[in-house]
């Protein structure tokens, strides 16, 4: 067998406000930089209305301000307030120029035991004005303080919050306030109460935007869904699973399964346009409204169970939340139009709470995603060709290649590679996506949880309908072993020899053998193999076999012959420990595939989840003439695409690494960002440049030589 030399990619490479009223509310001196002076100047400085021409240079460590223009340092504290200005600004549409942060405000506070008024001076994190008018605390109508992490919302923080918002909006019947850690997020209503003109405090579940009234978001066929942007959505996601983990006492992946029943609701109440799946901005914390609130979506479920999805329950699941749960959780989602955000910004969102439960929870751990990209970009499927991953987990290889169609179908509306879409090029791209992912992507997994957590993963990508299975692809097609599920894999073209791809990374272990002799039987990797001095000679039954090596033949049976190609996670010792048995398992594999490719992944490539050493095999099935017409040499290989990760963008612990010079530096480079968005129809674009960190991760250096090698190119110096 010819081969390159392992290719190797080292880590070590590569002002003030106006003043005006009862009140002051004076913003501090910026951080650094020259701020704005005007509404104006602010909207062009921020990220939503930029000078297309325009480039700047980040230094390491610091973001721009959306509202300033100025650069700040990167604290979580900072990045939670950059958040939330874009929540307000993409979500609730309030103007840039209406915004100001980092507001002092004088408040004044009655002490009754003193018996008589004190003064204090808080400071605002973000002041919302009336819109067009001046920066003065009588022109507020929200404030939002965004705390440290780890910050208790407890009612000392609340009466920070409450006091302010009395000594704002004097002359305002409403006043919104917003208080969040980053993770936890309150709000807050101030009203005056008529007989006694004291303030009077609520909590509610959204609040309005300009141009809407409270009363509008208390009526199902008038409060409007937002499209969630930037993080917003995951931190929704991650508030929703942990309050769950901390209030219902819901340990292990219970919080999860809650969670993602509520999704599948809320999905099914937008695809029908029902606004069942509805809660209004005060009724989650009434008894009475929270009780509502759980007949609405129970009903729901119900319908769920049913409906669209009955292929996903088995129809004994419950929602076993109680009304007050249940009525936070709904609050939390409801304000969303999940089908129209950003399908990145769904995956984000649903893959931080898999990974929370399914890969720590559950003891199991999955493929990390730079590897899934690898491993899908080297193989580069093209329209039409069909994939499977017989093992499928949560979903991740099908999501990955669903997103390579999604990249090539917007490229060809003018969308570069890499840059974000805006929701309208989204829905110009949807129905052929769905096409896709109908006639293409295939999935299989023993376990019902995992298969209901990746179809919810691929609805969440928007591809209306996975043809997710739920069964042992080890034993499709042994007689004795059929279920349900045969017929309908068949049904919608699947089976051996059917596909041009196979995704996948299957089970490994020695724990975990395959022992029943109807399965091993049908698999000649299921004997024992003698060499003789004539060849390899098939032997008795094997009394067990790790379920890694029957996967090989597994999938090369998926495979279409001649040009059928697998991609999969294998353990190193497959490749390379001595012994007759393995030997024969190597043999096998070359005598019936055509090697393309190998990857040797790092040792920390699945840490902190499992410690194993692993390599990204690439296999062409051969065509059965290939093996009748051959010479004593063995069926003909061309050269072998052989590369070594050093790198995988994380350590043994899970932190993120980051690539070095010789010297041991930190690599600093810039790179140019392209930022695009859409507002009244339109959508712009800019570039920005930013010096930023180089993540040591040699997964795309890799895919892009792979492709050079395949394209018959030469390959870039490491």
């Amino acid at each position: 067998m010819t081969s390159r030399k392992p290719l190797k990619k080292s880590a070590k490479s590569p002002t003030k406000s106006r003043t005006k009223g009862q009140r002051t509310a004076e913003a501090p001196a910026p951080e650094s930089s020259p701020s704005a002076t005007d509404g104006q100047e602010i909207e062009e400085a921020s990220f939503a209305e930029p000078d297309a021409t325009e480039q700047e240079l980040i230094p390491e460590g610091k973001l721009v301000c959306a509202l300033t223009g100025e650069h700040r340092t990167a604290t979580p504290q900072e990045e939670t307030l950059q958040s939330f200005i874009e929540q307000l600004h993409r979500e609730y549409d309030v103007a840039l120029a209406d915004m100001a942060r980092d507001v002092r405000v004088s408040c004044a506070r009655y002490d009754e035991t003193k018996g008589k008024e004190r003064l204090s001076n808080r400071n605002v994190s973000l002041m919302v004005y009336e819109p067009g008018e001046s920066h003065v605390a009588a022109n507020a109508t929200h404030v939002a303080i965004v705390a440290k992490p780890g910050t208790k919302s407890d009612k000392k923080a609340i009466e920070v919050l409450d006091d302010v918002l009395a000594n704002v909006g004097e002359e305002r019947p409403m006043v919104f306030g917003i208080w969040t850690n980053g993770t936890e997020l309150q709000i807050r209503l101030r009203t005056w109460n008529q007989r006694t003109g004291n303030p009077d405090y609520a909590y509610l579940a959204d609040f309005p935007g300009p141009g809407e009234r409270l009363e509008d978001l208390e009526n199902a066929d008038r409060r409007p869904l937002r499209v969630a942007a930037g993080d917003s959505l995951l931190r929704a996601f991650k508030r929703c699973h942990d309050y769950l983990y901390g209030n219902q006492s819901m340990r292990g992946d219970r919080a999860f399964w809650q969670l993602l029943n509520l999704i599948f609701c809320k999905i099914h109440d937008e695809a029908q346009s029902r606004r069942k799946f509805f809660v209004g901005a005060t009724e989650g914390y009434d008894p009475a409204g929270q009780k509502a609130i759980a007949t609405r979506i129970h009903s729901l479920f119900e319908e769920v169970k049913s409906g669209a999805y009955k292929d996903v329950f088995d129809g004994t699941e419950k929602i076993e939340l109680n009304d007050r749960a249940l009525a936070y959780v709904a609050g939390e989602l409801s304000r969303y139009s999940l089908l129209s955000t950003d399908t990145d910004a769904k995956g984000m969102a649903y893959e931080a709470i898999t990974s929370t439960t399914l890969k720590r929870e559950r003891g199991q751990f999955f493929t990390p995603r730079n590897v899934i990209q690898m491993m899908v970009e080297m193989a580069d499927p093209q329209p039409g060709q069909r994939i499977l991953d017989p093992a499928c987990g949560s979903g991740g290889f099908l999501v990955v290649a669903l997103a390579h169609e999604r990249a090539r179908l917007l490229e060809k509306l003018g969308v570069p590679r890499g840059a974000s879409a805006v929701p309208s090029e989204l829905k110009r791209i949807e129905r052929d996506l769905k096409a896709y992912a109908r006639e293409c992507l295939y999935g299989l997994d023993v376990d019902p949880d995992l298969r209901k957590a990746a179809r919810m993963n691929m609805v969440m990508n928007n591809d209306g309908h996975g043809n997710i299975f739920e069964m042992n692809s080890l034993e499709f097609n042994v007689p004795g072993k059929q279920v349900d599920a045969w017929s309908a894999f068949t049904d919608v073209g699947g089976g051996h020899g059917k596909f041009d791809y196979v995704f996948t990374n299957p089970p490994f272990g020695s724990k975990i053998p395959v022992s029943d002799t109807e399965v091993l039987q049908r698999f000649e990797l299921g004997h024992q193999w003698t060499r003789t001095r004539d060849g390899w000679q098939k032997g008795k039954l094997l009394k067990k076999v790790p379920p890694e090596i029957l996967f090989i033949e597994a999938c090369w049976k998926y495979l279409k012959p001649g040009t059928g190609v697998m991609a999969l996670v294998l353990p190193n010792g497959i490749l390379g420990n001595p012994g007759e048995q393995m030997e024969a398992v190597r043999w096998w594999m070359l005598r019936n595939m055509e090697l393309l490719a190998s990857v040797d992944l790092p040792g920390e490539a699945f840490l902190p989840q499992v410690s194993v050493q692993a390599s990204c095999v690439f296999l062409r099935r051969r065509d059965p003439d290939e093996l009748r017409l051959t010479d004593e040499g063995g069926p003909a290989q061309r050269p072998v695409f052989m590369a070594v990760a050093e790198a995988c963008g994380h350590g043994r612990r899970g932190e993120t690494t980051w690539a070095r010079h010789p010297d041991g530096t930190e690599r600093i480079e810039p790179r140019d960002v392209l930022e695009r968005w859409e507002k009244h129809g339109k959508v712009d674009s800019r570039v920005r440049q930013r010096e930023e960190r180089v993540l040591a991760d040699d997964m795309p250096w890799i895919a892009r030589q792979y492709q050079l090698f395949a394209n018959g190119q030469p390959i870039e110096s490491a």
